[in-house]
Formats: C-alpha cells, structure tokens, sequence
C-alpha cells in the first residue's frame, strides 16, 4: 500500500530567515526552501517517484515501519495517488511560552532563553499562501511552539478559501487564549479541533510544563468550553513518561470530574502517547535523568524529590 501522505500532504515548518522546511509528513526528513511548489518541487517528487515505482525511499523506511496515516484517507473517501493538496501540518516556528521538560530548545523559544541559546526570527512571509493552492484543502494541523501565540497564523488563515470545507487541529498548552478575531475566525471553518496538552495535576502539572501555573490553566479549559464557537471540540493530550506515569489515574479522574464534556456535551476524548529520551517509561538511564532533573531545579528552583517522592526509589 502507497503512502498518501506523499501525494496529498505538506509538511511546513518555519526556518530562520523566513526560509521554509518542507517534507511530505512530520516523520521525513526536510529540505529547506525559499519557495514553496506543492506540485513541482523537486524533493517532493523524488519521494512521490519512488512510491511510483513501488520502491520505499530511504527517508520513508523508518515511518513505513510505524502506522500510517492512511486512515484519515480512507474515512474521507481517497484513495488515488493523484497529487493534490489535501493536509497541511504547519509548524508554526519555536516561539513558546513555556520549557516544558519532555521539550527542548528546538521547539521552544522558552527553553533557549534558559539555556542562553541564540533565539533567531521565525516569521513567515506573504508568499506562503500566495504560492500554495488550498482550494482543496481539507485539514490543517498546527504545531509549534505554541500556536497561539503565532499571529500570523491567522493570516493564513484568512486566505483559505472554502473554509467551511477545512477541519483545523491545534496542539496546544492551554495557557494561551484565542483572541476575539481568531474565534471569529474559526466559526467560519468546517470544525476546529483543540488538543490540550496536559501531562498531570497541581504541583506535578507545573514541574513538567514550567512555568505553567495550574490554576491559570484550568480556569483557562472552563473559559474554552463557555466561549469557544460550537464548531469546536476538544481533547487533552498525555505524554508519559517517568514523571506521570504514577499519577495517570488521578489525572483521569480529575479530567472526569472536571474538563469531561464540551457545552454541547460532546465527550473530552484522552489521548496518551510515550515520552522519547530521557524521561522515557523504559530503558532510561538513571544517570542522564538525575543529572537532567537536577540541572533544571539548579536553573528554576524546583525540586523533583520533593514533587516526585515515588522517584527517588528509581533512580538512587
């Protein structure tokens, strides 16, 4: 089976310089771009040219052994491996809010300013959607960083025609609250998905996404259900690792007592996906994690002894 993805999907994420990295999907190498061509770029075609002739580039070998997206094509009715613009995952560059720890430098502008990286531009130019036929477009999911905080994605936004065709997807650290503009905007669209990204509760939740403080972001959930537009749905999204795991259970029963059922009652759904690295649930070394916990309460006067008491067991 053909990866539609390579047909029918972008990868944007934005590079220093107003420079773009394309790929056919978030798991494929980027190439760097000044100019965005769905249908001609060379790189594109490369990879569709391989799938053509039923051969799995190198840089598709390691998702080809994980699952695919084709799902999505099926439940909308694609099939063909014509090349048409149907997805956009769109990175909206490292500008961030917060240092989350199962995050890095990468993806958050927070992150560089603790570390004393160089903190570069990330901005998109106006040639973005003047190059891009979305006409077709069905769904466009937004990373960062923290999207919220990229304004210039609604200017983007804004230049989709047939919005009412378009699902759009935010992963998101619930800090961050929508402007009136861009709720405005999003009634226009088909359904707009919010993926909240919360890991645990009170002190713990704070540790794991510092700075965050819980109590703002819980009020921060209950204003999304009363005031976002009825075409939106929600989620919260879990990363486990060897911080969580243990409070997993309390977590669900907070999410059941307290951010359950949007206002029109549709159900909140729970998704957890493993951390990667150092705070992975297996095989991690205990080492490397001390060393990372304790340079990061050294940095933000936290404790993790005193927030994950259970872990000490584990790693002295």
């Amino acid at each position: 089976m053909k990866c539609l993805d390579v047909y029918k999907n972008l990868n944007l994420q934005l590079g220093s310089k107003n420079n773009m990295e394309i790929s056919p999907c978030c798991l494929c190498p980027s190439k760097t771009t000044d100019k965005i061509d769905f249908f001609k770029n060379d790189y594109l075609n490369s990879i569709r040219q391989a799938w053509d002739q039923d051969f799995i580039p190198r840089n598709c070998q390691n998702c080809n052994r994980q699952t695919g997206s084709n799902q999505w094509y099926a439940d909308n009715g694609y099939a063909d491996t014509s090349v048409e613009l149907l997805r956009i995952d769109f990175w909206t560059g490292d500008t961030c809010n917060l240092a989350c720890v199962i995050c890095g430098p990468h993806y958050s502008s927070t992150w560089k300013k603790e570390l004393n990286f160089p903190i570069e531009s990330r901005g998109i130019t106006n040639s973005l959607w003047k190059e891009l036929d979305t006409s077709k477009l069905k769904m466009i999911h937004f990373n960062g960083g923290e999207p919220l905080l990229n304004k210039e994605h609604m200017r983007f936004l804004e230049n989709i025609p047939n919005k009412s065709q378009v699902h759009l997807n935010y992963n998101t650290n619930g800090t961050i609250l929508p402007s009136r503009k861009l709720l405005t905007l999003w009634e226009q669209f088909k359904l707009v998905q919010l993926d909240f990204s919360i890991d645990d509760i009170g002190e713990r939740f704070e540790y794991q996404r510092f700075p965050a403080k819980w109590s703002e972001v819980t009020k921060n959930l209950q204003w999304f259900i009363d005031n976002s537009p009825v075409n939106c749905m929600f989620a919260v999204n879990t990363t486990v690792s060897i911080l969580n795991q243990p409070n997993l259970s309390n977590l669900s029963q907070w999410l059941t007592a307290n951010f359950y059922t949007s206002r029109v009652n549709d159900i909140i759904e729970h998704r957890q996906q493993l951390a990667r690295g150092w705070l992975a649930t297996e095989n991690f070394n205990k080492k490397l994690v001390l060393d990372f916990l304790n340079a990061c309460d050294q940095r933000r006067g936290t404790c993790w002894r005193r927030t994950f008491p259970e872990l000490e067991s584990k790693l002295l």
